[in-house]
């Protein structure tokens, strides 16, 4: 199970600024429907590896359809959070560099999860924040499981689960991971 003391309490947090490890700082927030543009951005600007690893095959664009879905939550089944830049100008879109969430799967005990971070963004800690106040969250909405699957060449996700905790198996041509909350 993870350990989350010095985690704020996320379900009063409309956002929270996070110093990185390289000194960088994001603020993190749960996506809205008006980050539609942004989250389009950010998907359009990952390299084609980055998105092969997030969505399991060559992708070049996501569709509207997809993105309106990955804006558009419910608190109890389907919750995202997005980092951006903390010196974004309120008068431009967002500038989101990473996104993670969870989706409440039929036994309502576990959840699929997802994360994506931006190719300049990572190994900064930024993935490790954001499964961890996803894990949170879902510990809150009585989810005890977050499961992905992630392709066999996805290093750094692996690397990520381990240390978290996570359960790793493999499966056909990916790795099952089960994070207990």
């Amino acid at each position: 199970m993870l350990s989350n003391s010095a985690l704020p309490a996320i379900e009063r947090i409309q956002a929270m600024r996070v110093l990185l490890s390289d000194a960088r700082i994001v603020t993190i927030r749960p996506i809205r429907p008006s980050d539609f543009a942004a989250l389009r951005a950010f998907f359009a600007a990952l390299s084609r590896a980055t998105l092969r690893l997030r969505f399991h095959s060559p992708i070049n664009e996501l569709p509207e359809r997809l993105l309106h879905d990955l804006t558009t939550v419910n608190p109890h089944a389907h919750v995202a959070f997005v980092a951006e830049l903390s010196d974004s100008d309120v008068e431009q879109p967002a500038k989101l560099v990473a996104e993670a969430r969870f989706i409440r799967g039929a036994d309502a005990k576990s959840a699929e999860f997802a994360l994506a971070v931006a190719d300049s963004w990572r190994r900064v800690g930024l993935g490790t924040m954001l499964t961890k106040l996803l894990a949170q969250r879902a510990r809150l909405s009585g989810v005890r499981r977050l499961c992905g699957d992630i392709l066999e060449d996805n290093k750094a996700m692996r690397g990520l689960a381990r240390s978290l905790g996570a359960r790793l198996s493999r499966g056909m041509g990916c790795v099952r991971l089960s994070l207990e909350v």
